[in-house]
């Protein structure tokens, strides 16, 4: 979403500074696998969403 690690504290309390960046840090080491996953799940909600309009 573009926000800075501390504007994600902001935003969700919950997680502490370091929580995000050990998030960041695993997004970065594994960019190609999750962004992959992200794409492979957006194509299957728009193929559902697809069925469901019919």
């Amino acid at each position: 979403m573009g926000y800075a690690p501390e504007e994600v504290v902001n935003n969700f309390g919950h997680l502490s500074l370091a929580q995000v960046h050990a998030a960041l840090a695993y997004y970065y080491a594994n960019k190609s696998e999750i962004d992959a996953d992200l794409e492979a799940e957006e194509r299957e909600y728009d193929a559902l969403a697809e069925q469901h309009r019919r």
